[in-house]
């Protein structure tokens, strides 16, 4: 009897943990605003949270850095953001933001990084 509740418990574990596994895949960062469409062919470089309230997010992707800089500040300004505008002559890949959960927010593009395709960064204090 003792054997069975064992493997009941372990597979149960597995399960769960599985479940977490698949769950984290499909939203990396809850913390990052939902009008943000990760792109599917992210591979994660930096994850990591520093204390309760700061996080840092990296990622590389074969997606254009101008493209999705533009998508996602468009958005970022139709939902409930403060953007800062971009500095005239300065780089358009840069984006600073705040609202929501996040107090301060950075998305950084840069393309040809580390491959031939793109390394997106997100910096964020958050309120909680």
């Amino acid at each position: 009897m003792t054997y069975l509740i064992r493997t009941a418990r372990s597979a149960f574990v597995a399960f769960v943990l599985g479940t977490a596994t698949v769950a984290a895949q499909e939203q990396p960062q809850s913390w990052i605003p939902p009008e943000i469409t990760l792109p599917d062919d992210m591979e994660i470089t930096i994850d990591r949270s520093i204390g309760s309230a700061n996080r840092i997010f990296s990622f590389s992707t074969a997606e254009d850095a101008d493209s999705m800089a533009a998508t996602w500040r468009a958005v970022l300004e139709e939902g409930p953001y403060q953007v800062k505008p971009a500095a005239e002559g300065m780089d358009q890949r840069l984006i600073e933001f705040s609202g929501g959960r996040i107090r301060n927010g950075q998305i950084t593009f840069v393309s040809g990084a580390a491959s031939t395709g793109t390394t997106v960064q997100f910096d964020a204090s958050l309120n909680d």
